[in-house]
């Protein structure tokens, strides 16, 4: 190979390696305390709730919490930030879990009215995938043409209470195709994702003051970038993986932060 291409070769890969900044730095902050160790000063954060046995701390309009867990043997709780339980119940994590802008809550088949949930009934939920499931399987003897016309016969008849029709190439089509919410008496759900809260109190990102480092690769099938996060709440600074984006969310009046690798703190 000639000297000018190698050249060339050896030109291009250093741009190409300069553009995407693939070596490791360091620490632009090393003064700064880690998000981990920092919430462990009882000065400055106080334990709300930390994240045993759960997948999600949901936090709802009227300053209650939703503890979601993450063992369909384990039960789902509702409670104030005074451990003023609501409700606790454990649901079928195969049966759609609502819960509707009112605070209405719809699980197990059955609607639960807000505020305390005390009163239920029997409630009619439609889970369009499934009820289609089971008509494939009964209409699984026919040929092939007389069974994919009963099938779709079958999805309008299904669909036509609820003012919907069939959605052609759902795959591709997902945003206008997914349905989950009550119509006409019915909690209807098209879609993969069982589980929504249309009664959320919204987090806050927090500012960043600084940008990202790379500071390391860990070694897997892949090499995954490890990169440090520089974030300010008032005057305090601190810095933490940049995939664990930590939130703030004011709770009764009081500032606090959620991670959901470390659970919810308030601000003090």
């Amino acid at each position: 190979m000639k000297k000018s291409t190698l050249f060339i070769l050896s030109a291009f890969c250093t741009v190409a390696l300069s553009a995407c900044n693939p070596f490791p730095k360091d620490d632009s902050h090393p003064e700064l305390p880690l998000l981990e160790d920092l919430i462990k000063d009882k000065s400055k954060f106080k334990k709300v709730v930390g994240m045993g046995n759960l997948s999600e701390i949901i936090f709802l309009k009227d300053d209650r919490i939703l503890l979601k867990p993450d063992n369909s043997n384990l039960p789902f709780k509702i409670s104030s930030l005074k451990n003023e339980l609501i409700l606790e119940e454990i649901y079928d994590w195969n049966v759609p879990f609502y819960i509707d802008k009112q605070g209405d809550l719809f699980f197990n088949r059955q609607k639960y009215h807000y505020p305390d949930y005390k009163k239920h009934e029997d409630f009619k939920t439609i889970v369009v995938q499934d009820s289609l499931n089971q008509k494939s399987e009964e209409v699984q003897n026919l040929n092939d043409s007389v069974g994919l016309k009963a099938l779709k016969d079958y999805e309008v008849e299904l669909l036509k209470p609820f003012d919907l029709t069939p959605c052609e190439y759902i795959i591709v089509n997902t945003e206008r195709c997914d349905v989950f919410e009550v119509r006409n008496n019915a909690l209807i759900v098209r879609q993969d994702e069982h589980f929504k809260i249309d009664f959320l109190k919204p987090k806050t990102d927090i500012t960043k003051f600084d940008d990202d480092v790379l500071i390391a690769w860990h070694n897997g099938k892949l090499p995954n970038p490890v990169y440090l996060a520089y974030y300010q709440i008032n005057n305090m600074k601190f810095k933490c993986d940049n995939m664990t984006y930590p939130k703030t969310i004011v709770i009764g009046g009081k500032m606090h932060i959620y991670v959901n690798s470390f659970g919810l703190y308030e601000i003090l």
